[in-house]
Parts: C-alpha cells; structure tokens; sequence
C-alpha cells in the first residue's frame, strides 16, 4: 500500500473509525486487502489501513468474544492443531494426461472437437478444495490420493488472497493451487540458512510441506499464495465463465489466463505462457487446456484417472539430476572464493549445463554436497543454474567431501575471513585473477567503455607483467602490441583512441569503474551527485555516507575503508593526472518535464539504453531497477520479454520510444 498523503487524512480516518462497528469495519479491512493483494490496486495507505487494523486489534482485545473467523487479525494463525483430519471431497479429483509436443496436442483438440477451450499457466503448487457455505469458508482440503484429503483450513485462513467471505451465500466448491512465490522461497531459504537449518529444495516441496504443517503460525510467516482455477459446485455452464465468477467474488485468478477459439489460438497461448515463464514471479510446469463449455465436459467424460475434456502441455523440465564430477575455486574481482560446481554435462532449459554456482561453503555444508554425488540443478529465472540438493539414495560410499583451499587458488596467498563475511577472501590486493576481473570491470561498457580492452589483452597484459592497475592503463605504451598475434598497428591506433575517448566518461563512471566494494552503477551516481568531487567523498566520513540517499551502514563502511587504502589512494592520483574526471559535471536540466515519473527501459531501442537513461534524469524523472506497482512508464522497444507482460498486468502504462520523445518535447 502507499504512504499516507497527509496528517489531515490520518485524521479523517481516525474519527471515521469511531463510528464504525466491528462488522463493518472487518469488511472494510477485507475490502482493502483483497483491492490490495489480489487486485494489486490499493485504494488507501498503509498507514490508513494501519490505524483500521490497530482499532479491530483494540476491539477484538477488549471483547475476545466477537471475534470472527474472517477477521484480518486472524490470518496470522492460531495455536496448532493435533493432526490433520481426513476430508472425503464429493467430487473426486483426477490427474491430467499430459502431452509434450504439438502432434500429441493436436490429437487431444482433435478429440474434443469443441468450439472453444481455456488455455492457463499450470502453476507448480498443491491443488486444494475450498467449501464455502453461507458466504463462509468452511474447509479447506487437499488433493490427498483424489478422494480423500486432508483438512488444512487453519493454513488456508492464512493466505492473504483467499477471501474468508464472499458475497455468494449459496453453497460453493471451488478448487484453487497453492504455491509459494519465489521471492517468498528466497527469504525463506535465507532465514533457513541463517540458522543453520537445512534449506528447502524449491518452492513446491516448500509449498505443500508449509500447507501440511499443524502450527498455523508457522504457516502465516511464510508467504503462501493462491491462484482458483476451478468450480464443483456452485458455478455456471461454462469454464471461462466461472473464472470471471470466481474473480468477482473476490478470488485471485491467473491474469494470463485466456478463451481461445482454434487450435491456433490454443498453440499461441502455450507458447506465449512459455515465453513469459522464466520471468514469473511463481513457477509453472506447463500450460493446462480445457474443454470451456460444461455441456461438451460432460460429453466427453473420463477415464479412471483423467478427465477427456483437459490436458496439461509441459513445458522442459527446469530442474534435471546429474554428477558433481568436482568443485572449483574461483577468486572475485574483490577477492573473494567462490566455489563453483563442475558438473557432468547435461541439457537444461535450452542449454547444455557444465557449471553451477555453490555461493559459499557454507552452503556447500548446508546442502551436505559430496564429490561424485547425484545432484538436482535448477535453472528457473535466474540464467546461472543452481545445486538444489544431493539425492542421498543415489550414493555408493565412493563419494569425497569438499575442502575449502587453505591458500588462494591463483596466487597462493593467504585467505583473509573478515566479520560478516560468509566466504574468505585471497589477501593479495595484486593477485592475477583479481587483477584481471578489475581490469576488465574498469574497461566494461557501463563504467569506462574502453572498446577493444577484452579478455585476451587482459590476459596478455597481467601475464607478461606489463600492468599492475588500472592507472596503469592511461600510462603504458602499448606499441609493442604491434607485434603481437592479432594485433596490428590499425588495432593499437584503435586501443589507443578508445581510452583516450575514455578520459571524458563522467566522474560517477570512473567510481564504479574503480570496483569498491557494494558500490554499483546507481550507487556511483547517487555518490557522484551528492558529493560531487572525489576528495569530498574521500573525506567523508562514515555517519556522512549513510545521510546519503540509499547508502546504508554496511556500503557506506565498505566506501570509508576503500576511500583510506593507500593504494586506491594512489591509482585515483594517477588517473587524476592522466586527465580523468574526478568531479562531477555541472548539471543543467534539460526540462522538468518528467518531474516525479518513474521510467524502466527494456528491449532494442534506436540507441543505447543509457542514452534513454541520460535523458530520463535530466528531465527529472527517476529510473527503476524492476517492474513494479510503483512503475509509471514501461519504455519498451522490440523483443521487451517478461517485462512488458508484467507490466501490462498490472496496469503500468506502456510508452514506445516516439512516445517517449513526445513526452520531453512537450
């Protein structure tokens, strides 16, 4: 929800409180919340809502006795339950049958003959069955074996997008996926390993366990979510039909679920869904096609484990087992050990997989990982697979354990472990494998830009001893490449020229360019912008970074210790009198035009995105990291991917770049 315009509202809302009753102030809070999260368009302030919620709370302690179940306070669970009782679901719940190509798919739509079907995301969670009566949800159960499930009403009180009252007061059975959002995954495992806790394997696993659990309280910490898909009882004589029902009694539905009309329409679909699917803020398997019309269903019937009239499409699998042949260690650009998988090739997603990231040791030890183990790996929205976890009955005692270097791997220095850190770092500040990362991260597009400084150079430059660092670059001599293989004199003309060129990129690139530690691309601008010299940010002292705009204690300590090393102290005196800048241009706004938007620039536009990023900040407006409610323009070009579909589901409004350019023309 948003910040609360004014003190005047706060106040408004306070005297408006008084002459409310609970009833009526419960359905004002579950209004709220449902505008909130399962429409994804609030309609007050947290703090509003936050002075609703905190008079039902003082209600609720004064006279425990009107308490009722479909009060918000309730979703934070209650005291556990014994066990998980059996429930028989009236109508049994059969598995799909699935296909994996188009010709299968074809065979299936050929069968059904039907005039239109529904194409949705099969979202990789737990099927459950909700029962409402009265307008009241009064169970719900899992799939269990299809006929029998179990009773997890106290954990589905706690999804916050699960209405505990509809307005429908017949009785209505609806059937809904439980999943965990991926974001809600990632915290978890966070907090799991923190504690030293053994980690989750993926969101599923974590989902239907979170479900089952006997402590609802547990459950209410961790983020559940749901999507309705369905309707037993209750519903209307088509299947789209009862999803616009299910969507205005308040139940959360797919947004990219859509009615087609032909075998066409049915194929874009699925391809569409699986384009968008690593994008996803939840995981999917496949795409699910029904039957729409209720009559045809029927016709159709089942078999004793599939209903004739659905069918799943999956997707490639995104996890996939193989062996951990063995693990490498990689130094950082700052440092820092990295161990990384090497694994025995297999294909995943699209591409064939050889390496995987372990983070650190720690979770090297977490996941209980052994050399020649079979592994699971996982490749969801993140392009680098992970290791979700060794298959322990797959092991045959041959298996070795991991051993961190005592050393560092390139240059065999000592490892330094500082507090905080979770994996230690070589203590060479010259180490060849730091050494060329930095070189290459100072030269890359988004700092200095330094065309033709690449990989191989780098190599050939660290190797041979001719550079040491990075001011190095604006004093040697570089003839000597003139010789060299693949080289000529036209190449070391073309080097020289681009990092002269270099010497012109603004004070705020040369910072990031200088790779201290925690400072990014935005961090370098907002440093830049405040500072704007490199000897007031050198003099500044920690209590003065975190007054910084988005500085936080942990980069504003990383910033001071950086700023009093004697050697970046020195590279900075050199690439001062190398002629780079060290101070921040005078900045005169082109217009105000884009004062108080927010802009995010995706796919391939007429010119580089940080020419649109340029222009965004100097007609005031502010540049985005992600897709948001907080987004106000999408400037999108060809081939915009998952983020134009975000976007569009939640409403921000989509610019082309003619648009754009009418916008600051104004």
């Amino acid at each position: 929800m948003r910040e609360a315009s004014s003190a005047v509202t706060k106040k408004a809302t306070i005297s408006s409180v008084n002459d409310m009753n609970y009833k009526e102030l419960v359905d004002k809070l579950n209004y709220y919340a449902a505008k909130y999260y399962t429409e994804d368009d609030p309609v007050v302030s947290d703090a509003e809502y936050d002075v609703l919620y905190n008079e039902l709370k003082r209600m609720e302690e004064e006279n425990p006795s009107v308490i009722s179940p479909d009060s918000p306070t309730q979703r934070v669970g209650d005291r556990p339950v014994s066990d998980l009782e059996s429930v028989q679901h009236e109508y049994e719940m059969l598995s799909l049958s699935n296909v994996y190509n188009e010709d299968e798919l074809a065979r299936f739509l050929d069968t059904c003959s039907a005039d239109a079907y529904v194409v949705e995301p099969k979202i990789d969670g737990l099927a459950v069955v909700l029962t409402y009566e009265n307008g009241k949800l009064l169970r719900a159960a899992t799939r269990g074996d299809g006929k029998n499930g179990e009773d997890v009403t106290h954990n589905a009180r706690t999804i916050t997008t699960l209405p505990m009252e509809i307005s429908h007061k017949d009785k209505l059975v609806v059937r809904g996926e439980v999943y965990m959002p991926v974001k809600a995954f990632e915290r978890l495992n966070r907090q799991q390993a923190e504690k030293g806790l053994k980690l989750f394997a993926n969101p599923r696993n974590c989902a239907a366990g979170t479900l089952k659990l006997l402590d609802s309280r547990i459950a209410a910490n961790r983020g559940l979510d749901a999507f309705l898909y369905g309707v037993d009882t209750g519903g209307t004589e088509s299947h789209s039909d009862d999803l616009d029902m299910l969507k205005n009694l308040g139940f959360k539905v797919n947004q990219y679920i859509r009615k087609c009309r032909s075998k066409e329409e049915v194929i874009e679909h699925i391809e569409y869904i699986g384009g968008i699917r690593s994008s996803l803020e939840y995981d999917i398997d496949g795409a699910v096609i029904k039957v729409d019309s209720k009559a045809v269903q029927r016709s159709l019937g089942s078999t004793a484990k599939s209903p004739k009239w659905a069918t799943a499409y999956k997707y490639p699998s995104q996890e996939i087992t193989t062996t951990l042949l063995d693990v490498e260690f990689q130094v950082g650009r700052t440092g820092t050990i990295t161990p990384v998988a090497k694994l025995e090739p297999v294909f995943l997603a699209g591409s064939t997989i050889s390496n995987a990231t372990l983070h650190n040791y720690d979770e090297i030890k977490r996941l209980g990982l052994k050399i020649g183990d079979r592994v699971v790996i996982r490749k969801g929205g993140d392009v680098i697979p992970k290791v979700v976890a060794p298959v322990e009955s797959a092991r045959t005692g041959d298996e070795r354990e991991i051993t961190y270097p005592d050393l560092c791997p390139v240059c065999s220095s000592a490892l330094l472990m500082e507090e905080g850190d979770v994996s230690p770092k070589c203590s060479n500040p010259v180490c060849p494998a730091r050494l060329k990362l930095g070189l290459l991260h100072f030269a890359s597009r988004k700092a200095m830009d330094i065309q033709g400084f690449g990989e191989a150079l780098v190599e050939t430059l660290v190797d041979t001893g001719r550079i040491d660092d990075v001011a190095d670059i604006y004093e040697t001599d570089f003839s000597f490449l003139a010789e060299a293989d693949g080289y000529g004199e036209k190449s070391v003309n073309n080097l020289n020229a681009a990092i002269e060129e270099s010497k012109q990129k603004p004070f705020d690139r040369v910072l990031f360019g200088l790779g201290i530690r925690h400072v990014g691309e935005r961090t370098a601008q907002v440093l830049a912008e405040h500072f704007v010299t490199v000897e007031a940010l050198a003099e500044a002292s920690v209590e003065e970074l975190t007054e910084v705009k988005d500085i936080g204690p942990e980069t504003a300590g990383a910033i001071y210790e950086a700023m009093r090393n004697d050697k970046l102290a020195d590279i900075i005196n050199r690439l001062r009198k190398s002629g780079l800048k060290l101070k921040a241009d005078e900045k005169t706004r082109s217009s105000n035009s884009l004062e108080g938007k927010t802009f995010l620039v995706t796919g391939k536009l007429s010119r580089p995105r940080d020419d649109f990023h340029a222009i965004i900040r100097d007609n005031g407006g502010k540049l985005l990291s992600s897709v948001s409610k907080n987004l106000d323009f999408l400037l999108v070009g060809e081939d915009a991917g998952g983020k134009l579909a975000k976007a569009q589901s939640l409403g921000v409004t989509v610019i082309s770049e003619e648009e754009f350019m009418e916008m600051i023309n104004v």
